[in-house]
């Protein structure tokens, strides 16, 4: 076996060879299959020129040939880049000039701009599997793939992702939530989006089963799809969330085998977390945090919810979270400062970017080794627990006062009545704060609730409800379009 992040393929499929590896609803893959077409893919791509060092973009929706494309691609010691099938040329534009691609491959050639000068090509039929067995050339701190951070606050970032630090991530991450062979992981996120691609390689360390589907279909028939599939465990986002709670109560299907839900990439408000609770008594919630340079922070036992109400949990094993002042120094317990992350899941940097690189990955501690400085506002309290704050970005002045995004959204969010909120700042000097919404509740409604709940100079100057939040590639709220929203109450 190898170190390699194809290795936890190789694992799976010796230890459980038959046991389905990923399932949609026209694809059947054993663990065995997965493994020999990736071989045979590995070998296709060598042919057309791909080597040791290359970067190879997957442009493609959610699907089995993705999954094998990108263990094909770390087999030759090359870093794969997933890239969602709904990204803008300008974006992919941008990604393909930084990430210098030796082949995009994808499942619509169409897709790609007519004026990009990389090779392109679709991904190959693999209907005649071949016994051919590609050796892996690389070492374990070779990059296996560029993950692009999505872009909202500043152009798009490729993280650099070595074969070993991701593995570490994966074991830590699979640890803590108990994953088992029996688990049919059911995902609905982008595999552009770290959380979505990270559940491919946490259902290979558990050798699980991936129920892969993709965005558009969380709606409707989600509860019998989830039902079809056998889920056990739903990686969640907001607008998932929302969404189940919504067919729940209009009676949807029951998910007699869901288990377990877990929360990262965007912020599960508490009240969010006891609606799920209510709804699916006997489902496990595990609210975790991290960022896409280091994959995982924290993970909350499910048991800790109500004692440790908001927070995002303990340190993953093997791990140092420490909260810092301005200039760098430790700051007692509870209070608020820069949170700075220690371990082997801290990743190598940004691709081609050495002054953003430079700024947020810098030596600290008693050793020598790159932390990771996160510019994200969080507390620990004297138990070692995690309370995420806000970003450095999130923060803004209003009538004088420094202002936190997350604190006006969770108000929002305790009115009756509300399901999401967004906050989006002023952009200028003048520019009103505008506070979007989606529920029941009407704006006149929501307005006098923040005002009982927070001082003044926080509340929101206008208010404004929406039948859905607007959502990045990523599933999140995308604050770039609610820019461009008109206000509706003041």
């Amino acid at each position: 076996m190898t170190d390699a992040l194809h290795g936890l393929l190789d694992e799976a499929a010796a230890a459980a060879p038959d046991r389905p590896a990923v399932v949609t609803d026209e694809r059947h893959w054993t663990y065995r299959e997965l493994a020999t077409r990736t071989h045979t893919a590995a070998a296709w791509l060598a042919a057309h020129g791909v080597r040791r060092g290359d970067r190879v973009v997957l442009l493609a929706a959610n699907g089995p040939d993705l999954v094998c494309a990108c263990y094909a691609v770390s087999r030759l010691g090359a870093a794969f880049v997933v890239v969602s099938a709904e990204t803008k040329p300008f974006q992919l534009r941008h990604i393909l000039d930084n990430a210098g691609p030796a082949l995009v491959l994808t499942d619509d050639p169409a897709r790609v701009p007519a004026d990009v000068t990389v090779p392109v090509a679709t991904f190959p039929a693999l209907d005649q599997e071949s016994g051919t067995s590609v050796e892996w050339p690389g070492i374990s701190t070779d990059p296996a793939c560029l993950i692009y951070t999505s872009g909202s606050t500043a152009a798009p970032k490729g993280v650099v992702s070595p074969h070993r630090t991701m593995r570490f991530a994966v074991a830590a991450i699979a640890g803590r939530l108990g994953l088992r062979p029996g688990d049919v992981i059911g995902t609905f996120l982008p595999l552009s989006f770290d959380y979505g691609l990270y559940q491919v390689f946490l259902a290979a360390h558990a050798r699980a089963t991936l129920a892969l589907g993709d965005p558009g279909q969380v709606g409707p028939g989600l509860p019998r799809r989830l039902e079809r599939w056998g889920v056990t465990v739903l990686p969640l986002v907001p607008s998932i969330a929302t969404a189940l709670l919504r067919l729940h109560r209009r009676g949807g299907a029951p998910l007699p085998a869901l288990r377990a839900v877990t929360n990262t990439g965007a912020r599960l408000a508490p009240e969010t977390i006891d609606l799920l609770r209510q709804a699916f008594p006997d489902v496990a919630v595990y609210a975790m945090f991290g960022l896409t340079e280091c994959k995982r922070v924290a993970i909350l036992d499910p048991a800790d919810l109500d004692r440790r109400r908001g927070s995002v949990g303990r340190p993953l094993p093997d791990t140092e979270c420490l909260i810092v002042d301005e200039d760098g120094r430790p700051l007692p317990p509870g209070a608020t400062g820069e949170l700075v992350v220690r371990g082997p899941h801290v990743m190598a940097g940004y691709w081609r970017a050495p002054e953003q690189t430079a700024q947020r990955f810098r030596p600290y501690g008693a050793g020598t080794e790159l932390a990771l400085f996160t510019g994200d506002l969080c507390a620990l309290d004297e138990d070692g627990y995690l309370y995420f704050r806000g970003r450095f970005d999130d923060v803004y002045k209003s009538r004088g006062h420094r202002v936190s995004t997350l604190e006006v959204e969770a108000a929002a969010l305790d009115v009756p009545g509300v399901a999401e909120a967004a906050v989006v700042p002023p952009h200028h000097d003048g520019d009103p704060v505008r506070l979007f919404v989606t529920g029941t509740a009407d704006a006149g409604t929501v307005l006098a609730g923040l005002r009982e709940r927070l001082e003044p100079a926080k509340v929101p100057d206008t208010v404004r409800v929406l039948d859905r939040m607007p959502l990045s590639t990523n599933r999140k709220i995308d604050r770039h379009q609610l820019r461009d929203e008109a206000p509706e109450v003041t």
